[in-house]
């Protein structure tokens, strides 16, 4: 099913053996060690290229200091999503305490995590430019093949870097004509990056031969959302427009077929993390970095109840009696649901009228979580209190599929499953068309793009209304599949009355068909409005005392808006490197 992903474990076991024989063991070359000649052709070019691909999930055997995974994970859930006003951390503060200062926006340059997230980006970039270095000797290999290896080797190049330019601003840019520890990080590479993916839109392949393969679209999607980080709407404008009118793309019929293991690669998926489970290379081609991030309860039996949505995003999910979000007052009077109340006390959920994709983006009491029955609260979770009630759905998957989609032997924590992660899709790009319309004063393609988007979800309910109040060990559980599990309620806009009502619109809309898919941090950087939203967010998500241990974080204009440069790095780069000036 996944061609690319079943070559990667093989490929690296070539690299590591080829050459191992000769007829003289004076000259017999140690086991594990590579005959860079022999990488100098079609085979040879192409496992390098495949090595490089297996760095995008972020992950790399020896690459994460703390040997801790999410540090560089490709989901961005540890950057892009916890210092953000869509997730807290989850589990406990005992665990992994890096990320503590993560979310309190309290990260020195020593954080070792920060070192995971630099070290593992910057491999995936030695990966990319070992493919040009080969390319560049090898005789064998037709134009048109290798120029395709060239393009590809450089979008992943550019992936690399823009992961690392999103966290850190102040990067160097490693190309594979360079000593990488001569280069310094003094200027910007916004335009490195661009060059590197132009490649790809002259000359990647539309429909690449192998799935997970980076194809002419996923260049476009991704070179436009790269002018979009520099507000660049006009150059962002015909890419994303070429992707819509052109493209063989279309919005699935479900909304949550985009983040369902039986539904990978679909019509909407523009690029995918592919990922890999029981196909004999171990769990390292699979979403490892989310094995922490599942629900705790004893009828689930997973680990850990990391990526906890925050109330505020749970409210975002409002509407008014016309299915409309209530953009201006959605934080007021915001609803806990359970917070604070036992499993075995009684609770029913609100009676809010909710948009419909809360319920297949958040995990909360008394709403069936996919098959595996309806969540029962703080039982599912280690510390409600400190973390809140919530779940992180999107990365779940199916209970059906226990042992086929997930590992059938267990690593250090259960749940490593092989469901992809999808990166560009369709609908993010007719979102960000539509912030480049609002940006164009083109209200009405703002509005129509979207409308597009909320019709989708329209009539995309959970069903089975959950009659139970409590939960326990010996409480029955009944539920009425007939009935919705909430008070769903989708509207679609009418009118786009101002640009300054559309910008808001569509940023909301954003938040809601994005939430938790690690982008809403780098999203608020690039709008200019982090700290005013973040410190409203804070204000009011710790009002009344809740969260104890998240209680006095700020989040400081400039100094938060990217983190340090890791001070190992700079030790060993001496008077080439330097620390951002904020850090």
């Amino acid at each position: 099913m996944k061609n690319i992903l079943i070559k990667i474990s093989l490929s690296l076991s070539i690299i590591l053996m080829i050459s191992a024989c000769s007829e003289d063991f004076l000259f017999e070359k140690p086991i594990g060690s590579v005959n860079e000649e022999l990488l100098k052709n079609e085979d040879g070019v192409n496992a390098l290229l495949i090595a490089a691909y297996a760095m995008v999930d972020g992950y790399a055997e020896g690459e994460s200091p703390s040997g801790n995974l999410g540090e560089a994970s490709g989901t961005n859930w540890v950057w892009g999503d916890v210092p953000s006003d869509d997730m807290h951390r989850g589990d406990q503060t005992g665990g992994w305490s890096q990320i503590n200062d993560i979310e309190r926006y309290e990260v020195r340059p020593d954080n070792e995590w920060l070192s995971g997230a630099w070290g593992v980006n910057y491999e995936g970039v030695s990966r990319a430019n070992d493919v040009l270095k080969a390319l560049k000797e090898a005789t064998d290999i037709p134009p048109a093949v290798a120029r395709q290896f060239e393009a590809e080797a450089k979008f992943l190049r550019a992936w690399f870097h823009f992961q690392l330019r999103i966290k850190f601003e102040k990067i160097p840019y490693i190309t594979e004509d360079v000593d990488p520890v001569n280069v310094p990080n003094d200027r910007e590479v916004w335009d490195d990056i661009e060059a590197d993916l132009q490649l790809g839109v002259d000359h990647l392949n539309p429909s690449p031969s192998e799935v997970g393969r980076a194809s002419q679209w996923a260049a476009k999607a991704f070179k436009a959302r790269v002018h979009l980080f520099q507000s660049e709407f006009s150059e962002a404008k015909p890419l994303l427009d070429d992707i819509i009118n052109n493209g063989p793309f279309q919005l699935e019929s479900h909304f949550y077929n985009n983040f369902d293991e039986e539904h990978q690669n679909n019509g909407e998926s523009i690029f995918e993390i592919q990922y890999s489970v029981n196909d004999g290379a171990g769990v390292h081609n699979s979403g490892i970095d989310h094995q922490t991030l599942y629900p705790r309860g004893a009828d689930v039996g997973l680990c850990c109840a990391y990526s906890a949505p925050t109330f505020d995003l749970f409210n975002a999910f409002k509407v008014g009696e016309n299915g409309l979000p209530m953009l201006d007052d959605f934080q007021d009077e915001l609803l806990r649901e359970d917070y604070g109340i036992l499993t075995t006390e009684a609770f029913t959920p609100t009676d809010h009228l909710l948009d419909p994709r809360v319920d297949w983006t958040i995990g909360r009491r008394g709403i069936p979580f996919l098959d595996w029955g309806p969540m029962s609260g703080s039982d599912w979770m280690l510390d409600q209190p400190n973390m809140g009630p919530f779940l992180n759905k999107k990365i779940m998957w199916y209970k059906r599929n226990k042992g086929e989609i997930s590992t059938q032997s267990s690593y250090w924590a259960s749940g490593v499953n092989g469901n992809n992660f999808r990166v560009l899709r369709l609908g993010h790009v007719l979102l960000w068309r539509a912030e480049v319309a609002v940006e164009e004063n083109d209200l009405t393609t703002a509005m129509n793009l979207v409308n597009q988007i909320r019709q989708r979800a329209a009539d995309d309910i959970v069903m089975g209304k959950v009659l139970n109040e409590t939960f326990g060990t010996d409480v029955a559980i009944e539920i009425d599949e007939s009935q919705p599990a909430a008070n769903y309620k989708l509207g679609l806009y009418t009118s786009f009355p101002s640009q300054e009502y559309a910008r808001k619109a569509v940023r909301h809309e954003m938040r809601l068909e994005f939430a938790l898919e690690g982008m809403r941090f780098y999203d608020l950087v690039r709008w200019n409005i982090a700290a005013n939203t973040l410190n409203t967010y804070l204000e009011n998500e710790l009002a009344g005392g809740v969260l104890p241990w998240l209680q006095g974080a700020t989040f400081t204009e400039g100094k938060n808006n990217y983190w340090p440069i890791p001070q190992v790095q700079i030790d060993l780069q001496p008077e080439v490197l330097s620390q951002n000036s904020a850090n």
